[in-house]
């Protein structure tokens, strides 16, 4: 028996000794844009055939709030109890592809929602007793470090144990969707947070988070809703797990390397398992640096691909009309992943390269419109899509494979090798373009003046002492009209 603290104790530790001015100011500023980004997301995702489902569904069972007295959902009039919000903004997030990714994969999608919902709740920002300062009316006070702090732990967390699984190639090879697999732990790691969990109540939380995991990619098959399931049940497992953890219900303490349920041994390869990877350089490597923006409605696996389309369509002689064929030379992950010609479903389309670059090539672009049932069911994208090709080529690995793409013309042929994809950490998208998403996305459900105070609010957290004002602008005062 070894008296070394376990892996969610050193987690744990160092989260709640953080504090939000140990944290660099280049990584808060970071965890802005990507706050930013995921809003964006989960405002335009409120459009969304899932989360018009979700808030049936919920609200059948959660009933009406009092007006102020549940948590929003963002681009909505609406409000529900915490947990259900959390579960539905997370939903709405990842609803049409366009939050971040290289995460647990979907990081944003998980921590946010879970934060801002347990931001709602009485008990918000207190710990021990202390609080942030206190609204007039004695309601929850967070202020905007404390939000990012829990963000910026949330993403540390989400990506570490992915990485102690052997990386998103190792999940998602074993047929788990890594996001829900591994996003638990950052949304439940950020509500404790909010919270204000103690060292011993946020062991028990992450302990606990361990139980609600899972989500595999049975959906790829016929492009079920569940894969944006999974993001909306891992930021509300996560919430869940952390109310609990604060009320007194414990979870194991050594989760991670257990003699008898270990979660890295049940999810995980043993020639890929590393525990070490969820504590060592903690403080020192931020995982928030790792996430990327996505800029483009499809998976992320077809992103290089899509730059690469998009800059010879700038080419002279290179348009839909003039190309014959594409040949895609990609990783045998991808190829699985992305290669079926399937827009009969929104997130069959997102999933598919043939789809992404024949939007791309014809469009210029793959945003909402084109995404949509009128976009992606428009006869010359299906003309297109036949006309593409997927290769395993046996050189490239995993989901973040960068491909050789071969296209032939009526002049002949073009042979390009796509380099990162434009908005991954080593090719970001620049502050003025994540917040032109933003805008693009938001103003689909907010005046336009509302949405730049979004912009605003986020971009000087560190000086806010209370996020609630943030939280008022992401309701609007109509319902939106379903993206299908």
């Amino acid at each position: 028996m070894t008296n070394d603290p376990t892996a969610s104790e050193r987690i744990a530790g160092f989260l709640t000794a953080l504090r939000p001015e140990d944290i660099p100011a280049d990584v808060r500023h970071r965890a802005k844009i990507h706050i930013l980004d995921t809003l964006g997301a989960g405002i335009a995702g409120a459009s969304s055939q899932e989360v018009d489902i979700s808030r049936t569904a919920l609200g059948a069972v959660y009933g009406t709030p009092a007006p102020g007295s549940g948590a929003p959902l963002w681009g909505t009039p609406a409000e529900l109890p915490a947990l259900g919000a959390a579960f539905v903004n997370g939903i709405a997030c990842h609803a049409f592809e366009l939050d971040d990714s290289g995460g647990c994969d979907h990081s944003g999608a998980v921590v946010l929602p879970a934060a801002l919902a347990a931001a709602s709740l009485p008990m918000a920002g207190s710990r021990g007793g202390a609080t942030d300062g206190g609204t007039a009316d004695g309601g929850p006070h967070v202020g905007g470090a404390s939000l990012l702090h829990a963000v910026i732990g949330g993403y540390e967390v989400a990506r570490r144990v992915q990485d102690a699984l052997g990386g998103y190639d190792s999940v998602n090879n074993a047929g788990w969707h890594s996001t829900g697999v591994c996003g638990t732990f950052g949304a439940a790691v950020a509500s404790g947070v909010i919270l204000g969990l103690d060292t011993e109540q946020m062991v028990s939380a992450i302990g606990l988070a361990g139980s609600f995991t899972g989500g595999t990619w049975s959906f790829i098959g016929d492009g079920a809703m569940s894969k944006r399931m999974h993001v909306g049940r891992a930021a509300e497992a996560g919430l869940n797990s952390a109310l609990l953890a604060r009320s007194g219900f414990t979870g194991p303490r050594d989760l991670f390397a257990a003699p008898w349920g270990s979660f890295l041994r049940l999810y995980g390869r043993h020639k890929d398992i590393d525990q070490s990877r969820l504590f060592e350089t903690l403080g020192e490597e931020w995982q928030i640096e790792r996430a990327s923006i996505k800029p483009y409605a499809t998976c992320r696996s077809t992103h290089a691909a899509i730059d690469v389309i998009l800059d010879l369509r700038e080419q002279p002689g290179i348009s839909a009309e003039s190309v014959r064929t594409i040949t895609v030379h990609t990783s045998a992950l991808i190829a699985d992943m992305c290669g079926k010609a399937d827009v009969s479903s929104l997130v069959s389309a997102q999933l598919s390269m043939q789809f992404a670059l024949a939007t791309a090539l014809l469009h210029g672009g793959v945003g909402l419109a084109e995404v949509a049932e009128q976009g992606r069911t428009d006869p010359r994208i299906l003309e297109l899509m036949e006309r593409i090709h997927l290769v395993v080529d046996p050189q490239q690995q995993g989901g973040s494979a960068e491909p050789r793409i071969e296209v032939q013309t009526e002049s002949g042929t073009i042979i390009v090798q796509a380099v990162r994809a434009k908005g991954a950490s080593t090719n970001r998208l620049s502050d003025d373009e994540t917040i032109s998403k933003f805008m693009g996305l938001a103003t689909t459900r907010l005046p336009e003046e509302a949405a730049l105070s979004v912009v605003e609010n986020v971009m000087e957290l560190e000086s806010s002492n209370d996020i609630a004002p943030l939280l008022r602008l992401l309701a609007v005062n109509s319902e939106p009209a379903l993206l299908r």
